[in-house]
């Protein structure tokens, strides 16, 4: 970490020195901007992690704590059940990880590429904008004792008792399942954007002159260099497993929460004092995070590198030695991403039914009566929650998109800005329950209250990396030559970039931008932290309902959760390509 940081240190310094001609700093909107995003990356990230030292050293004037002591740290070891919280969050976080990473190399060695790839993808947007903590609502409904699943099982056997199991399991089984199905289409899009970085054509057609296989080349060729390419990404989903907070409350041990869970229940506890030793958790789950990181960097790269050294030791095609396992195998992965890919939807339509059903009993398949009587009661107090979620999510993905746009006009003058990844992914690579603690430590400290300017921060630190990755790959691809024509015929940069790039780029824009929507309305722990209590939204709202009695009122939050995003994602997935302005004349 150490060494991170001072990397990033050094590369700002030079990025100063080097924009600085004849000893005076140029300043122009676009560098402005730059600067902008950047300040937004790291300040508050950096003013996080220096926020819990203080308090984990036990230094914390505004509750009474003004001498450095180690009274949070034995607060901290005293706590109940340490040695099991750590074995449930690496057991979720590193399996869930784990698992995502498999189905997207599946997805990459039988599937990228093809017709059934690309049927897989229009399938997997749907889950791609559904918030975690509804995804994981829909499977705890749909693989409960008396879920879906079970009555779909035992239907031909007229079972009228559902067998009993625990549900959520106590080891963290069903949590790491729950998030490898959320994060899988995630580092899917990310593989997608990779490949189209990628010579792929004619990577295939050398390989298959040389006498190898679609799937070989795809094993040996494409497979190194897309994992590489989305290291970053999977370095952001294992930081987001391992300190997951919405998602572990539902699919999580009760009697034992993970190690995130546990810090957000001390840092709203009614005792002030209990942000003391959540300070300690917090600071511990960033080292451990970071040492979790480490150590799958060096695994990924020791089997990169024993790849590597076996495709160099094995030059010679097999393709015609054993056809029919080949394919035997490509069917396999493809019908177990088909499955993944159905539960996923079946979870979303099993919350639409659960907010209509009136009366729905085992071993019905199907409610016994409908109605909206569910919708009526619980609309009535979700509408303050649904506008300060539409709103806050339409000013996240409207800020993020554009500062997007400007960091990559700012690339356009300047070159690739290596660092800038780096910084981009720094808030995706710290636990949110880590840094957003010390954030609103440091925020209160500046003289600043909890609330609306602090939530549209922090949704904003989440917003921004997913808005410019998902913008980079058609951004790249954009044909210069149009922009080039227009300059020449005596057109303004600001005139080429609004009139050509930006209409032209409608929909890669819109996906952006909903992308971005889906992003804040399934933030949790930055508008609990950083809010106080005073926004709620739609995602606060529907897991204080989930850990109510009546499942019907939680499904109609948990409808609306998903359904927000899931319509925007459809409406800019609808936008039609963009037209340049009439032809521009001298």
């Amino acid at each position: 970490m150490g060494a991170t940081l001072s990397q990033l240190t050094q590369w700002l310094a030079e990025r100063w020195r080097a924009e600085r001609p004849a000893g005076r700093l140029a300043l122009t909107p676009a560098r402005l901007l730059r600067w902008a995003v950047l300040l937004l990356l790291l300040g508050p990230t950096a003013l996080g992690l220096a926020g819990l030292v203080a308090p984990a050293f036990g230094l914390w004037p505004a509750l009474g704590f003004e001498e450095v002591s180690a009274i949070a740290w034995q607060r901290w070891w005293a706590l109940p059940g340490l040695a099991d919280g750590l074995r449930l969050t690496l057991v979720s976080g590193i399996g869930g990880t784990l698992l995502a990473v498999l189905l997207t190399m599946g997805w990459l060695a039988a599937a990228a590429g093809t017709r059934f790839g690309e049927r897989l993808e229009r399938l997997l947007a749907p889950v791609l904008a559904m918030p975690h903590l509804a995804l994981a609502l829909g499977l705890l409904w749909l693989a409960a004792p008396s879920g879906v699943l079970m009555r779909l099982l035992l239907a031909p056997f007229e079972v009228l008792v559902p067998p009993q199991y625990p549900l959520p399991d106590a080891h963290g089984i069903t949590l790491a399942l729950g998030l490898a199905l959320k994060e899988a289409p995630f580092l899917m899009l990310m593989a997608q954007t990779a490949l189209s970085r990628l010579p792929v054509t004619a990577q295939l057609q050398a390989g298959q002159a040389l006498g190898y296989s679609i799937p070989q080349l795809r094993w040996r060729i494409l497979m190194p260099q897309v994992m590489r390419a989305i290291a970053l990404p999977i370095g952001a989903v294992l930081a987001y497993s391992l300190a997951v907070v919405d998602v572990a409350q539902v699919l999580g041990p009760t009697r034992t929460p993970t190690l995130a869970v546990r810090l957000v229940e001390l840092w709203r506890d009614s005792d002030p004092s209990s942000r003391l030793p959540a300070s300690v958790g917090a600071l511990l789950l960033a080292l451990l995070v970071i040492v979790v990181m480490a150590l799958g960097a060096a695994v990924g790269r020791y089997l990169l590198n024993r790849h590597r050294d076996w495709v160099l030791d094995n030059p010679a095609p097999r393709a015609a030695v054993r056809p029919g396992r080949k394919g035997q195998r490509g069917r396999v992965i493809r019908v177990l991403l088909g499955t993944v890919t159905a539960v996923s939807l079946l979870a979303f339509a099993v919350i639409a039914v659960q907010s209509l059903a009136r009366s729905w009993f085992f071993p019905s398949l199907l409610p016994a009566r409908w109605g909206l009587e569910s919708w009526q009661q619980a609309l009535s107090g979700l509408g303050g929650a649904f506008s300060n979620s539409l709103w806050l999510a339409v000013l996240v993905a409207t800020l993020a998109v554009m500062l997007s746009v400007a960091v990559f006009e700012r690339e356009r003058e300047v070159g690739r800005l290596r660092g800038f990844v780096v910084c981009l992914y720094l808030p995706l690579l710290l636990p949110q329950a880590s840094f957003l603690f010390g954030f609103q430590v440091g925020w209160l400290s500046l003289g600043a209250d909890p609330g609306w300017v602090g939530v549209v921060i922090g949704h904003l630190l989440f917003a921004l990396p997913y808005a410019w990755l998902t913008l980079a790959g058609p951004w790249a691809r954009f044909d210069v030559r149009l922009e080039q024509a227009a300059r020449l015929l005596g057109r303004s940069r600001l005139e080429v970039l609004i009139g050509i790039r930006l209409r032209l780029m409608l929909r890669p824009l819109a996906i952006s931008w909903a992308v971005a929507f889906a992003v804040s309305i399934a933030q949790y722990v930055p508008t609990v932290v950083l809010g106080g209590g005073r926004v709620p939204t739609l995602t606060t709202e529907t897991l204080a309902l989930a850990t109510g009695a009546d499942p019907r009122l939680t499904a109609v939050a948990a409808c609306l959760q998903a359904c927000l995003p899931l319509l925007i994602f459809l409406l800019a997935r609808a936008v039609p390509a963009g037209r340049a302005l009439a032809p521009i004349r001298g």
